[in-house]
């Protein structure tokens, strides 16, 4: 009997390899996302310090009031800048964690392929063994009645 062998063995690995490369994408998506994510918790911890800060101090001059409003008018044009960013990255997230569902089923239905292949091969080989084994016994028992 030949040793088993998967004709679509190099397409499994050339899909094993896709499936990885596209899940080193979604991580790279997904570490994106959270990066921006920081960028916004940065962003509203410093407004809330400032705003402390200024507020902690006795009398506010009228140009703090007025840089104040001038920073919070900036902070929410960057904050939603960076909300309209991170909306964007979790669906480029999304479309990537799809491409990699796809990808998995791709290579676990060339997996299952492979097992059944696997399957039918040792049981052909059994076969083969089986019927060997009683071709040998035939033969000896076939010699031994000759032979009386």
């Amino acid at each position: 009997m030949q040793r088993f062998q998967f004709r679509l063995e190099r397409v499994l690995e050339w899909r094993r390899k896709k499936y990885q490369m596209e899940e080193n994408r979604l991580m790279a998506c997904l570490s994106l996302v959270r990066a921006t994510e920081r960028k916004i918790e940065q962003l509203r911890a410093e407004r809330t310090s400032i705003d402390r800060e200024l507020l902690a101090r006795s009398a506010i001059p009228a140009a703090d009031l007025r840089d104040l409003g001038h920073y919070h008018l900036r902070v929410s044009k960057e904050e939603s800048e960076l909300a309209e960013e991170r909306r964007q990255r979790v669906q480029s997230a999304a479309e990537q964690r799809a491409r990699v569902q796809q990808a998995q089923q791709k290579v676990k239905l060339l997996e299952k392929m492979r097992e059944r292949r696997l399957e039918e091969h040792t049981l052909l080989a059994g076969r083969e063994l089986e019927q060997a084994a009683a071709e040998g016994h035939l033969a000896r028992w076939s010699q031994s009645h000759r032979a009386n």
